[in-house]
């Protein structure tokens, strides 16, 4: 087939998402213009004219006191949007039923949002246990679960201290301190998994980039006596051999 035509203006459209997802990735600090400039490779003045268009959206919100860019709430409400049938779980579900059918076990999606975790979806296997249905749609600090766990070992050791100091009374209410999270992370990125067992409950996560500038996290949880720290291993080469068959890694 001859090749189509370019569509007009598909340059632009592509050279504003680049920036729209590079002020994405830079949200919670804010992000300058020259940074924009600079990371993109676009001269100022369209980098200039595509951010300004994008906040004339309300995609992208420049803060008149700084002259810094992060995302408006025309973004948000997009995001709010797409949680009724999220793209991440309709992408996520196929692993998470193999997984789901392959162990016997419950098999959550967690996603990082800020300083926590949000739990979208629980795919039950044949042993499922009841109350780990009410864990779909709660928040957690990071660090609190398997999942969680491997979202906070892809922090930085800077960021990591940083999230730290900044809820350091809710961990020191639940006996964590810093070095038992550094600890963690540190585990979780020399094993490639993170893995936890508590209250008669055991699990393991694995965390994985969505997109270009969020964080998620599949985890199988189950009683503590069908999953020690051995079979968890062994889970955790499945989990990766599936999320690879469906290019969540």
């Amino acid at each position: 087939m001859p090749p189509s035509p370019p569509v007009n203006g598909a340059q632009s459209v592509e050279r504003a998402g680049a920036l729209l997802r590079r002020i994405a990735a830079g949200h919670a600090e804010d992000v300058p213009l020259r940074r924009l400039v600079d990371d993109t490779g676009l001269d100022r003045t369209t980098a200039w004219r595509l951010v300004s268009s994008l906040a004339a959206q309300g995609l992208v919100h420049k803060d008149e006191a700084t002259g810094l860019y992060h995302l408006g709430l025309e973004a948000a409400a997009l995001g709010a949007a797409c949680m009724d049938r999220s793209p991440l779980v309709r992408a996520c579900l196929p692993a998470m039923k193999a997984l789901a059918r392959l162990s016997g076990d419950n098999v959550f999606l967690v996603v990082r949002s800020g300083d926590h975790s949000h739990c979208l979806h629980l795919e039950e296997g044949e042993h499922r246990v009841r109350s780990f249905a009410l864990n779909v749609g709660g928040t957690r600090l990071l660090g609190q679960g398997v999942g969680s766990i491997a979202l906070l070992a892809r922090l930085g050791d800077d960021a990591l201290v940083a999230h730290y100091r900044r809820h350091e009374a809710e961990y020191q209410a639940d006996d964590v301190g810093l070095a038992r999270l550094r600890r963690w992370a540190v585990q979780t990125r020399d094993c490639g998994h993170s893995y936890g067992s508590s209250g008669g409950v055991a699990g393991i996560g694995l965390g994985f980039r969505v997109g270009s500038c969020a964080d998620a996290a599949l985890s199988v949880i189950a009683p503590r006596s069908r999953l020690p720290r051995s079979r968890g291993a062994e889970l955790a080469l499945a989990m990766r051999r599936e999320m690879g068959a469906w290019r969540l890694l």
